[in-house]
């Protein structure tokens, strides 16, 4: 039995606000409404916990829901008034993968959660902080039944500490939205070319550049992570993206006579012994300080070249017959799987080492398509789907949303995109690879799909520095959420814009640095009058799929820079969630909800007249002139809006030189988006002002078709 230390945890849990629908994401396998009734908390919860083990854990879960839930409502509750729960596990097993289905009941008598073990507890308080949703004006929820239970097992994110090191304070952040949407998994990419982020003992070289986390840091993330159900899964990726390894210990490495734009290739020497014993000895550090039994080993992206002149290579490659530079590849995992395997894990590599004919237990992590992991399945492997989640990539929610983790086609360059981009240059010729190219395939069997334990959405450090996690991974990763939990029939998507709006405000209503941090970037570019600048971020999102990483242009240019990510495309939405919503009203008033009006030319007015202001802000601040073109083109997207609701409201036409210049500019609009839409087009396609991409677009555009039609 636990009394008022679950108290307030739980009690103002249950309510959802009485203005308001509550937005539950991800959806539920099902919802039943248990009649009109509904419970109203006044005071903290009263619970008792059956068949959970030591229940010391859920109730620190209870704290922190707690904490969520005052967050959220503002509301002190009476403690004499105490509201009865009941908690069930069918299993004290503590697994972040397993009893995480639940049953929760609300009625007159309180609340019940029946879950399938503790972390089914933990997933249901997910649900519960959704429930009770923003309104401070008390708690009440409806009489209900949900039933829920995981689609996939494996629901993770990827962070990259090793390009831009991520502050632990803003790791927690994101374990801690991760628990609100039920994630289990945290994959953390610690070494690369940038630097090697956990600190080693026995190889300190390893350390002496740059940022690492402390051995106990990394023992407090992983314990932080596990009290709300959630793996850390550590990545030490080799042989390739090891230029950090081997600028550290340059004996166990290769570094290539040939170079790619200006850069020798760098990679671990697969033809010497100390390689090997260098791993052994650094892995089995590493592995001591991550306990989940899952070690992710890279094997992705290494150079066709950087052995071609090593002389102890080719020396290898006649002694173990290997026909070639995979062979060699191939070789080198093998003796890495023995290593993992020795230290009691299971190893996980990208999407290259399916063919390498590693042992069947191996995990397949597919990146580049949708094929890779039919093809990953199709070789027995157990794999975790990411193409198509790659949140760096900046595109929009419902771009990841439509992909399906099942869907054997569909993420990738099409067979004709490639045909074009290599007929381009001879760079892209020798860059865009049949890898990248996604072609029909067959669905997956019943096995295949067995094999499939589920997916993750990785947010690469290349353009996230710390200060701009939150923001980049942060409501976009909310829908992956749904995509790997609810079942595959959840598509909706102007429901899941709908209900995201309303998970966006919890999470940062509850702790996420998100609308702060791109607050603090936008007031450095323009202090003491930062309103005109904020306005003008609200309604546009960066350019797409690495335009904005300006070190690559640079790179193909022949030369190299360090980029500092702070500009106004570092702090604008990815999603502009009041675009969405301002064109879900421009279609609703279309469509005859004529009430909206004056909601509408309240928007397209602000937006007219923020150019003036914006343009006054801006004078002698060359960061933010260079958008003064985006301002230009938002006030005159505005105006042309304004025009086509006046003739909507007023029954006139619209002239046709209004008519021409809102073709005009929707024109821009529309060929500013689809500049950096598709892989690769974002370096050989001019692109926007300011790396940014106006919003608004749709919604005026409804207003002028609509204006347009009626004319005729």
């Amino acid at each position: 039995m636990i009394g008022r230390s679950l108290g307030s945890a739980a009690a103002m849990l249950l309510a959802a606000s009485a203005q308001a629908a509550p937005a539950l994401m991800p959806l539920p396998k099902s919802v039943t409404m248990n009649g009109e009734g509904e419970l109203a908390v006044a005071g903290p919860l009263e619970a008792d916990w059956r068949g959970c083990g030591d229940p010391v854990r859920l109730e620190r879960a209870a704290v922190r829901l707690n904490a969520d839930i005052l967050r959220q409502t503002g509301l002190i509750l009476d403690a004499d008034k105490p509201v009865a729960a009941s908690v069930t596990c069918r299993t004290d097993e503590n697994a972040v993968d397993a009893g995480e289905s639940y049953r929760l009941t609300v009625n007159a008598q309180g609340f019940a959660i029946d879950a399938g073990g503790p972390t089914g507890v933990l997933r249901a308080f997910a649900t519960l902080r959704q429930l009770v949703g923003l309104s401070p004006a008390g708690i009440a929820i409806p009489y209900q039944t949900i039933r829920d239970a995981p689609r996939f097992a494996w629901r993770g994110v990827m962070l990259d500490p090793a390009r831009h090191f991520i502050s632990v304070a803003t790791l927690k952040r994101q374990i801690d939205a991760m628990e609100r949407l039920k994630f289990n998994t945290l994959h953390l990419h610690l070494s690369d070319d940038q630097g090697f982020r956990v600190e080693s003992r026995l190889y300190p070289k390893l350390n002496a550049d740059g940022d690492y986390y402390r051995q106990e840091e990394i023992r407090e993330i992983v314990a932080y992570a596990a009290d709300r159900g959630i793996r850390i899964v550590p990545e030490f990726d080799v042989p390739g993206h090891s230029r950090a390894i081997v600028e550290a210990y340059p004996e166990i490495g290769t570094i290539s006579e040939t170079t790619f734009l200006g850069v020798p290739a760098v990679a671990l020497n697969p033809a010497s012994e100390g390689t090997y014993e260098f791993l052994e000895r650094l892995f089995g550090e590493m592995a001591g300080l991550f306990p989940d039994p899952h070690f992710h080993v890279g094997g992705d992206e290494v150079s066709e070249t950087v052995w071609n002149d090593a002389a102890d290579v080719k020396a290898l490659m006649a002694r173990e017959n290997l026909a070639d530079m995979k062979a060699v590849e191939g070789y080198f995992l093998h003796r890495v799987s023995k290593i993992v395997r020795k230290l009691g894990k299971t190893m996980i590599g990208w999407e290259e080492v399916a063919k390498a004919g590693l042992p069947g237990d191996t995990i397949v992590q597919a990146w580049q398509t949708s094929n890779a992991m039919a093809d990953a399945t199709a070789r027995g492997h157990r794999t975790v789907m990411s193409a198509g989640y790659y949140l760096n990539l900046l595109m929009p929610a419902d771009y990841h949303y439509a992909i399906d983790p099942a869907a054997t086609s569909g993420a990738g360059l099409t067979p004709e995109h490639a045909e074009q981009l290599r007929g381009l240059s001879p760079l892209l010729a020798t860059v865009v690879t049949d890898a990248l190219v996604d072609h029909p395939h067959p669905p997956l069997t019943p096995e295949q799909e067995e094999l499939l334990i589920g997916a993750e959405a990785p947010l690469w450090g290349e353009i996230a520095a710390d200060e701009l996690i939150d923001h980049h991974l942060w409501p976009r990763a909310a829908v992956l959420a749904e995509r790997f939990w609810s079942p595959a029939k959840v598509r909706d998507e102007s429901d899941m814009y709908r209900r995201l709006a309303i998970v966006a405000e919890q999470l940062t209503v509850s702790g996420l640095d998100d609308q702060a941090n791109r607050l603090r970037i936008a007031t450095r570019l323009a202090p003491g009058d930062v309103g005109p600048v904020v306005d003008l971020l609200a309604i546009t999102g960066p350019v797409r799929n690495m335009a904005h990483d300006h070190r690559i242009k640079a790179m193909l240019a022949g030369r190299r820079i360090v980029q500092p990510l702070n500009a106004l495309a570092d702090a604008a939405p990815v999603d502009s969630l009041l675009a969405r919503r301002f064109a879900d009203e421009a279609a609703r008033y279309v469509a005859g909800e004529r009430g909206l009006a004056e909601t509408l030319k309240g928007r397209l007015t602000a937006w007219r007249d923020n150019d003036a202001r914006y343009r006054a802000v801006a004078a002698g601040k060359p960061m933010l002139e260079a958008a003064l073109p985006t301002s230009a083109l938002i006030a005159g997207l505005a105006r042309s809006g304004l025009a086509a609701l006046a003739a909507l409201e007023g029954g006139t036409p619209l002239s046709a030189a209004e008519t021409e210049e809102a073709k005009r500019l929707l024109a821009q609009v529309a060929a500013e988006e689809a500049a950096s839409w598709r892989p690769f087009d974002s370096f050989i396609r001019p692109q926007p002002a300011a790396d940014l991409i106006v919003k608004i677009g749709p919604g005026v555009s409804a207003l002028v078709e609509a204006a347009a039609a009626a004319k005729d």
